[in-house]
């Protein structure tokens, strides 16, 4: 349903208000019909009373005491006069005082004639009535209901009021002490992607909001330890198996023989890099590395002028652009995509611009580019098209895994696309920190 509000708590105000104020309407629809009725029978009863006693009165005068009474008992409200005759009776219709005629009719009884021609209703509360006297005359009675009887009962539709207001209030009041703890859970959700070390969430509230942020802390306290513990892991093993990489280094450099010693160091610094590649890829964003502003500019520029040496390296970009980040994984992550472009294309066009909703690098090459099936594949760690597993490219196949998992970890993407005029696209996008999902 597009018509609802988005949030919990927009939806909990609407659908609890639209309810209570049909049910208030509802309720006072039901009482105001009821007070009509109420109103119309008891006001019948009198009038025909009234009427009934009146042609008694003026019936049983004879000759000219008969206009002489009824001018006496005319009032504002209710006018007598003697006719000769009476047009005919109105046709029936819907009229607030539907029992009037039967009440009158037994009353005065059956061989009375009694022509209404009209009777009050809703919006206009006058009646013209024609009774038959003994005489042949016609005694007509016109009147208006009083019409405070009649008019919209405003008390009660103020208490109405003031009832829908006050409900509204409570509503809303009730939806926000019940949306509040969600609200605070996602924020902690969200900060929880930024920081692992901020303080728990204060566990109080109702017993369930208590249990959700109990299990929350619990959850934050179990991923930090599982992260600090892999964080050891990785560092132990990263000094112990580089120990022995630099021994055989250092060994290589005792063979006598030129090539065997050529090759020999070759293999090692492919070791090399292939366990610093997974080491970073296995370490991922580092827990202690906070969020910082970042002038990408100054960033690509100087990791274009460190390639300068190795390729052919260019930068298109405003004279400054701040980002709000983390500098060593970024670095990393930018290191990843022009190296590749060097290697694979044998240029790297960067490219770094500020969209509406946060920042683009595109980095582009001249190389043979990549198979449709390939485009998303080479994102998968250690995997590596058939072209790139030469020792000259020293590829690993973790570069673009690296960088994917930056970019997830700031809510961002990175995708490649073949250029129409040959070489390779490579796009990274970073949304602004307060736009990016956990």
């Amino acid at each position: 349903m597009r018509w609802l509000p988005r949030s919990l708590f927009g939806r909990m105000v609407l659908l609890m208000t639209v309810g209570l104020v049909v049910a208030q309407l509802a309720g006072a629809a039901l009482q105001f019909a009821e007070r009509q009725r109420t109103v119309g029978r008891t006001v019948s009863h009198e009038l025909a009373q009234r009427v009934a006693a009146v042609y008694r009165a003026v019936d049983a005068e004879r000759g000219a005491g008969r206009r002489q009474l009824a001018a006496l008992l005319s009032a504002p409200r209710q006018q007598l006069s003697i006719e000769t005759g009476a047009p005919p009776a109105a046709a029936a219709g819907p009229t607030f005082l539907a029992g009037f005629p039967d009440h009158l009719k037994e009353l005065l009884g059956a061989d009375v004639e009694m022509r209404p021609v009209q009777l009050p209703r809703f919006g206009a509360f006058s009646f013209d009535l024609y009774l038959r006297l003994a005489s042949g005359e016609w005694l007509r009675i016109r009147g208006g209901a009083p019409e405070e009887i009649f008019a919209w009962p405003w008390p009660l539709l103020l208490n109405l009021g003031l009832m829908l207001v006050a409900v509204v209030v409570l509503v809303v009041f009730a939806a926000r002490s019940t949306v509040r703890p969600l609200t605070d859970l996602a924020g902690a959700a969200h900060g929880l992607a930024d920081d692992l070390r901020r303080p728990p969430m204060p566990e109080d509230g109702p017993s369930e909001v208590r249990e959700a942020a109990r299990a929350f802390n619990a959850m934050q306290s179990r991923i930090r330890a599982g992260i600090e513990e892999r964080e050891r892991f990785l560092a132990a093993i990263s000094h112990d198996l580089k120990t022995p990489v630099t021994r055989l280094r250092l060994r290589s450099e005792m063979l006598g023989d030129a090539d065997l010693r050529e090759r020999f160091r070759s293999d090692v610094e492919d070791m090399q890099q292939l366990l610093d590649s997974a080491l970073d890829f296995l370490r991922g964003e580092p827990v202690e590395e906070p969020v910082q502003p970042i002038d990408l500019v100054a960033l690509a520029e100087s990791l274009v002028d460190d390639f300068a040496g190795t390729g052919a390296a260019s930068l298109r970009a405003p004279d400054s652009l701040r980002y709000d980040g983390h500098p060593k994984a970024l670095k990393r992550a930018l290191t990843n995509l022009i190296d590749n472009a060097l290697k694979y294309g044998g240029r790297a066009d960067v490219e770094v611009v500020a969209t509406p909703d946060g920042v683009r690098i595109t980095v582009e090459d001249d190389g043979p580019g990549l198979a449709g099936e390939d485009l998303e594949r080479v994102f998968e760690p250690f995997y590596r098209v058939e072209g790139s597993r030469s020792r000259e490219t020293g590829g690993t196949g973790l570069g673009l895994a690296i960088v994917r998992k930056f970019a997830e970890s700031h809510g961002g993407r990175v995708f490649l696309a073949n250029r129409e005029q040959g070489g390779l696209r490579a796009v990274l996008e970073l949304p602004h920190p307060a736009a990016a999902p956990a």
